[in-house]
């Protein structure tokens, strides 16, 4: 069904790049291939505003993808 080949599993590709850290958000094994960082930036700035300094950015990357499997899960069931 699907392949998936894991090298890393951890929230670090969410990094934005600083002054002194080049983030593996726009790294080059990262750049064509991950999708979805705005939705993720969208939640962890509301997560942010809300409790500050709490949240981890694998915390969210962890709920959202358990959401994702979730809602395929509820679609497959409706429309299979």
């Amino acid at each position: 069904m699907f392949q998936l080949l894991v090298q890393g599993c951890d929230g670090s590709v969410l990094l934005d790049d600083t002054i002194t850290l080049q983030g593996e958000k726009k790294a080059s094994t990262n750049i064509n291939s991950l999708e979805g960082f705005k939705i993720i930036d969208r939640i962890k700035n509301k997560i942010e505003s809300e409790c500050p300094g709490i949240v981890s950015c694998a915390d969210i990357l962890t709920i959202a993808a358990r959401d994702a499997v979730l809602l395929v899960l509820i679609l497959f069931r409706i429309t299979g």
